[in-house]
């Protein structure tokens, strides 16, 4: 049972590695893909498909009533909230669509902090679930994640950075580990904040999918993800390993 238990862990583990690689693969792709838009054939027959985008965005543009998409967004993060299948880059991306970069990144960075506000105390009020059960039977993982009891602050930067870790199943861990909820709230955010900024640039480059506006931000998001999904793997690896000549000696 232990060594089937061990097995099934590991094989997570490599998964983490091959999403990261795969992540790394992507990043390459869309880099050569930038390079083969620079060719002035290519350009030509994007420059004819495009026009149709942009009457799109002329149309959207020309919606009066913002704060009911603003109202709108809000309604989707809380919905996020408990209904996990509504992904976070697609709401991210709407709200660059139709609103101002700036304003969109403003209402992006608030539907963020509001969805995790409310599994944060949703974990502090009903406990972490699923997510504190599987902590507390890794040895590993509870060394890394518990910090005097209430969370590590480092791996909370973490999770939130790495696309991998759901948001929902993390806010609610962290909150039946009664962490600090300021400081819960900063770090979140700042882990968080790249793929924000990404999602949103990319929404708001959706009328151009194939200028550099939209695609340099795909490119970093997964460059970035890609490095610190195969980085946590060998990470993990490693203490795997350290901990089974601990056990054996």
């Amino acid at each position: 049972m232990s060594g089937g238990g061990s097995i099934k862990k590991r094989s997570k583990i490599i998964l983490v590695r091959y999403a990261g690689v795969l992540s790394l693969i992507l990043s390459g792709a869309l880099c050569l893909l930038l390079a083969v838009m620079q060719i002035e054939e290519l350009n030509q027959w994007y420059e004819t498909w495009q026009a149709q985008l942009l009457l799109l965005e002329e149309r959207i543009i020309a919606i009066e009533n913002r704060w009911l998409i603003v109202a709108a967004v809000m309604a989707l993060f809380t919905l996020k909230s408990f209904f996990p299948p509504v992904t976070i880059p697609a709401i991210c991306f709407i709200s660059g669509m139709v609103l101002p970069w700036y304003f969109a990144l403003l209402v992006n960075v608030t539907g963020i902090v509001w969805l995790m506000t409310i599994r944060y105390f949703w974990g502090k009020r009903f406990g972490g679930g699923r997510a504190i059960k599987f902590v507390r039977r890794n040895e590993i993982v509870r060394g890394l994640l518990e910090k005097k009891g209430t969370g590590n602050p480092y791996m909370l930067l973490l999770f939130r950075a790495i696309p991998c870790f759901p948001v929902n199943s993390i806010s609610r861990l962290y909150g039946a580990l009664n962490f600090n909820f300021r400081d819960y709230l900063i770090i979140s955010v700042l882990g968080f904040m790249y793929k924000i900024l990404s999602y949103t640039i990319i929404g708001r480059n959706v009328y151009t999918p194939l200028s550099a506006s939209f695609l340099l931000p795909m490119i970093i998001l997964f460059a970035v993800s890609g490095c610190l999904m195969v980085s946590i793997y060998y990470v993990i690896d490693k203490t795997n390993v350290k901990e089974g000549e601990d056990k054996n000696e």
